[in-house]
């Protein structure tokens, strides 16, 4: 049975061939390289949405590396805590890199789909494994069936309380890893003049609360290229005023704090 819906009418979409459609006729194309594209025009602000393609790169070059597998472990833990066979959503899931070692680590017995905004991110992913769901989507108007997921995770994005409470079953479970105070910290000292600490109050989601824990860890990064696209894939390199460009020239191997919190929610 299928997980997938229509995000015009949100009745189940079902796979044929190489094309995805409703039983109200609304019909997807499923594009050569194996996505799907269920992002609507009013779900978009912009022709590229999502993060750029510098930021993507960047991103996929450092996670390759594993220097985040740290952070992925103690999700995929929190996974492993539900018998399968699952559904899966990885929300924002970018270039794609988690939700491939998801399904590397926990087998193919689990259901896993991909959606971000990002046609670019999600073409990448592609290239990971074409098993997987992978959808170019909106987290406002998520394309999967009302209380279909056993699993929705969200690791460093944006996401909709309401549309996460619709898709989550029951009896599931969403994992939202945000960033704590201290995390790469090293890396705001060098570009910002003073670090200024947020309240994280707004992105707490007003659900029931499972389980919740920090988790902090020490990382070295072993040379320029990798520090410097640790920077790029986060959105301080964007703010980095014009006068601290020269960091940018003496960036090097380093180490860096890994600093988070791991929250599970039961809506």
């Amino acid at each position: 049975m299928s997980i997938l819906a229509c995000p015009k009418c949100h009745e189940p979409l079902e796979i044929e061939g190489k094309t995805c459609k409703c039983i109200n006729n609304h019909c997807y194309d499923i594009a050569r390289q194996g996505y799907m594209n269920l992002l609507l025009n009013p779900d978009k602000a912009s022709n590229n949405p999502g993060d750029s393609k510098e930021s993507l790169i960047a991103r996929k070059a450092y996670l390759d590396k594993g220097y985040y597998d740290p952070i992925l472990f103690e999700v995929v833990n929190e996974i492993k805590k539900k018998e399968g066979p699952l559904n899966i959503l990885d929300l924002g899931c970018g270039e794609g890199y988690y939700t491939y070692r998801m399904k590397q680590i926990l087998g193919d017995e689990n259901t896993y789909c991909g959606l971000d905004i990002s046609k670019l991110a999600v073409r990448m992913a592609t290239q990971y494994d074409k098993s997987i769901h992978w959808i170019v989507g909106n987290s406002k108007n998520i394309p999967v069936l009302d209380h279909s997921m056993d699993v929705i995770t969200a690791m460093f994005t944006v996401v909709n309380q309401e549309e996460l409470a619709r898709c989550i079953k029951e009896d599931g479970y969403i994992i939202h890893v945000t960033a704590n105070r201290d995390h790469l910290i090293e890396i705001k000292h060098l570009i910002y003049d003073e670090v200024k600490t947020k309240s994280d109050k707004y992105i707490r989601l007003p659900f029931n609360v499972l389980e919740s824990h920090d988790f902090k860890k020490t990382i070295s990064i072993k040379n320029r290229e990798d520090a410097l696209n640790l920077l790029k894939m986060t959105p301080h390199y964007y703010h980095i005023k014009k006068e601290k460009r020269d960091v940018l020239d003496t960036l090097e191997a380093l180490d860096v704090t890994i600093d988070v919190k791991i929250t599970v929610y039961r809506p």
